[in-house]
């Protein structure tokens, strides 16, 4: 008689699903948002156009422009390349810092902590990666529409983010 080994559930895959989940759920959030503001209810852009501006930072305003439909399919590439950069960088952070799985570890501490990671997306994105990107965009200038952003960012890019990382259970 022989034994066959069954493998018990491996918790090794869950990082990854949770990743993939946040990285998904902030790359769509983000996107909508800009959609519905830009193209929908500002009418100052077309999608395409939406997503030529992300490839804008990689290859130039003017060469994202040219591209038509190549460049806009890059953009949209490099906005969930993005998003799961920031998502990565955020598990990574918590898998690091024991005070910042303590506090993601209660629905009041991920509620806070996610508002918080939403302002630090915004503004290192608004402060360091666009202003060093092909691009050539400037600072943002603090006004209504700084706020408008930094809230969807609080919202629909932070919290959901850490919603999804956190492993849920209260301690």
């Amino acid at each position: 008689m022989s034994t066959v080994a069954v493998p018990l559930p491996s918790r090794e895959h869950v990082p990854v699903r949770r990743i993939a989940a946040a990285g998904a759920v902030m790359a769509f959030l983000d996107i909508l948002y800009a959609w519905l503001n830009w193209v929908v209810v500002q009418k100052v852009i077309t999608t395409e156009q939406l997503f030529h501006s992300v490839a804008a930072g990689l290859i130039g305003p003017q060469a994202a422009r040219a591209g038509g439909t190549q460049t806009a399919v890059l953009g949209a590439f490099l906005h969930v390349v993005v998003a799961f950069l920031w998502t990565i960088g955020f598990y990574v952070a918590v898998r690091v810092s024991p005070a910042l799985r303590r506090w993601v570890s209660t629905t009041r501490g991920a509620v806070i902590v996610g508002l918080l990671y939403g302002v630090v997306v915004y503004l290192g994105m608004n402060y360091v990666v666009l202003p060093l990107s092909a691009a050539g965009r400037g600072f943002p200038h603090i006004n209504v529409k700084f706020f408008i952003n930094l809230v969807q960012h609080m919202l629909m890019v932070g919290l959901p983010v850490v919603l999804v990382i956190r492993d849920g259970r209260e301690r």
